[in-house]
């Protein structure tokens, strides 16, 4: 949101999961908390980015701040980053390993499970949390 280019290419030989989301998108209210926590428990193993689509850079700094979300946001107001990467359905989650490969692509409100399938593909030796007991 600085106004910098996120360039993918910057992070060649790192692990990304990169979400495309929207501010007005139920899932995403409940899956971008969920996403700080990996960015946080698992910093070192993957890099998070998150492109908000066809907003406002305004709009999705006091989105991202209400809900307390620090995951670097890269703001994609006339959509081209969307049209490129053809993520129309929001939230979509791609998971793309250290050699620049997507390995998956997950959709929002998917269970964490499946999430943590994704991040296996592309960090192998992720090991995901424990389930929280009920």
């Amino acid at each position: 949101m600085d106004g910098s280019l996120l360039d993918t290419a910057d992070y060649a030989g790192t692990p990304m999961w990169i979400n495309f989301m929207a501010t007005w998108c139920p899932q995403c209210i409940d899956e971008l908390p969920l996403m700080e926590r990996y960015q946080t428990d698992y910093d070192g193993f993957m890099n998070i980015f998150v492109i908000d689509t066809g907003e406002s850079q305004e709009t999705v700094e006091a989105f991202m701040d209400d809900l307390g979300v620090t995951i670097p946001v890269g703001v994609d107001e006339d959509g081209s980053a969307q049209a490129s990467w053809g993520t129309y359905a929001l939230p979509v989650h791609v998971f793309i390993d250290a050699d620049g490969v997507v390995q998956d692509i997950v959709y929002g409100g998917a269970p964490l499970e499946v999430w943590d399938a994704a991040i296996q593909k592309i960090v192998p030796d992720f090991i995901p949390p424990a389930p929280a007991a009920n």
